[in-house]
């Protein structure tokens, strides 16, 4: 059973995950920090799901797929809401 949590790190799709999870975990540290940089957040999060998504694709994880396809969806309507809010400013 060990051998089950090896982590293979010479597989691309671990650094893919690994860089996903750190580019939604650092967005959402900006937005704690600093939550007038949303459009940063927004654009930083749905980068980190959409290699994430990816890593759901390779593994075939229905879970992961649903869960960052919803993610990115919210993060690209939070664009759109930020865009349209700058052009109103």
């Amino acid at each position: 059973m060990v051998d089950a949590w090896t982590w293979d790190l010479s597989a691309p799709e671990q650094w893919l995950s690994l860089l996903g999870s750190a580019l939604i975990l650092f967005a959402y540290g900006l937005t704690v920090a600093s939550p007038e940089r949303r459009r940063l957040y927004f654009t930083l999060s749905a980068a980190g799901a959409v290699l994430l998504f990816f890593v759901g694709v390779i593994y075939r994880n229905l879970g992961i797929l649903m869960l960052e396809t919803v993610w990115i969806g919210l993060n690209l309507w939070g664009l759109l809401r930020e865009s349209r809010r700058g052009r109103n400013a």
